[in-house]
């Protein structure tokens, strides 16, 4: 009876033996996930520390880091994106571009006219485009690459852009010269267009305009005015709220 009962009790105690083992390997795993934890922890640190030593060399800036491992930062850089904070981006493109203008001595061909709801950019056919033609010149392309620049900076802030194309009237209007004068000014707002877009000016807020003859700002009486009707606007239109 004796030796029943005393293997009945070692029958049980090898039983609950795998308890024992069980909660050692749970306590080792949870060492073990608190360890890599930690370690985790402290390469965020360190990553913290080293991004803020460069933050400075990169863009005068300074990068916060909590122990969550989110970070702010305090940067302002202007550049050709869309994060900085623009006060007036009228004020912005006009002074960009008028200090543009004065450096390249282009007065005589590009005018720049700023209002409490618009800043307008006029640009002469001839520094555009061939005679009569919607094809660009290669000599204006930096002129909109340039552009393109100024109005990136401050595209977040403006409510839409317009882009028209004005020829000039040459009398004797008939019905075929007046279809290639419509012709001609949409097609070479059109350019205008493609060539912003190129230099990486989003469109969704761009719209196309083609005047004709029909909306001159010089008399066509002389070859003098004719050549100031000649001419592609960009229109800058700021947004209700700023």
């Amino acid at each position: 009876m004796r030796r029943h009962e005393e293997e009945h009790e070692e029958g049980e105690g090898g039983s609950e033996r795998w308890l024992l083992t069980y909660s050692d390997m749970i306590t080792l795993l949870l060492a073990l996930f608190i360890i890599l934890y930690s370690m985790s922890s402290i390469e965020a640190k360190k990553f913290a520390k080293i991004a803020e030593s460069f933050g400075p060399a990169f863009n005068n800036g300074s990068i916060e880091s909590s122990s969550n491992g989110t970070g702010t930062g305090t940067g302002t850089g202007t550049g050709t994106g869309f994060n900085g904070n623009v006060d007036d981006p009228l004020n912005e493109v006009y002074d960009i571009l008028t200090e543009y203008v004065d450096q390249n001595n282009l007065q005589d061909q590009i005018s720049l006219s700023n209002s409490d709801s618009s800043v307008q950019i006029r640009i002469t056919n001839m520094l555009m485009f061939a005679p009569d033609s919607p094809l660009m010149l290669e000599s204006s392309k930096p002129i909109m690459e340039e552009i393109s620049g100024a109005l990136i900076k401050v595209y977040d802030f403006v409510d839409h852009i317009t882009i028209s194309g004005n020829t000039a009237n040459v009398g004797e209007q008939n019905m075929q010269t007046e279809e290639f004068s419509w012709y001609l000014s949409l097609n070479r707002a059109n350019t205008v267009r493609k060539s912003l877009v190129e230099y990486g000016l989003p469109q969704d807020k761009l719209s196309l305009e083609g005047n004709s003859h029909y909306n001159p700002i010089a008399s066509n009486n002389t070859e003098n005015g004719r050549s100031k009707n000649r001419r592609a606007e960009i229109t800058v239109y700021k947004s209700p709220s700023k």
